[in-house]
């Protein structure tokens, strides 16, 4: 229905917007609670994700989003909803409307092992901020995932800076 109003008054960036989260819930709904999916379903996840936060920022000249996801027509299984926390995080913590914001994901896979970069520039956030001082458990769940699903399989290099953060994750998938 909202979906159909936005069509209806010409809100092209509204209908997209809608059309990505009903994508994203779907998702969330079907595939979420399998242990593993295809990675082409993930990586439809990432790209609906980073589409609906370029909607939001993409008026602003200060910010840069760079993303180079590979598509994957071939049968490689992930576990769901593996990579999603580390871009989730980069727009978190990477996008300021005041400064030069820069975020950057690659995504490929080469001999059945996947490569996954994650860069954003870090931003102090304002004392009225309500997310200021609270520290997520997203990093940590996914470290405890890694463990779980590819123990001895990854590896998860993370350097963080007091201007940027940046993840490098490999994940041998067979």
């Amino acid at each position: 229905t909202i979906y159909g109003t936005a069509i209806q008054e010409k809100a092209e960036r509204t209908s997209e917007g809608i059309e990505k989260l009903g994508d994203m819930m779907r998702f969330m709904l079907q595939e979420n609670m399998q242990d593993k999916i295809s990675l082409a379903r993930e990586i439809d996840y990432l790209n609906n994700y980073v589409s609906l936060q370029k909607l939001r920022t993409d008026p602003n000249p200060t910010i840069q989003i760079d993303t180079y996801i590979e598509p994957q027509i071939s049968t490689i299984q992930i576990a769901p909803m593996l990579l999603i926390p580390f871009v989730e995080n980069a727009f978190k913590h990477g996008i300021s409307f005041r400064e030069v914001s820069q975020i950057k994901v690659s995504l490929e896979v080469r001999s059945n092992i996947l490569y996954f970069d994650v860069y954003n520039t870090k931003h102090v956030k304002p004392e009225n901020d309500p997310e200021k001082n609270k520290s997520g458990i997203g990093l940590n769940n996914v470290k405890q995932r890694l463990q779980l699903t590819y123990p001895r399989k990854h590896e998860l290099i993370i350097r963080e800076t007091g201007k940027d953060f940046f993840i490098h994750l490999t994940i041998q998938l067979t």
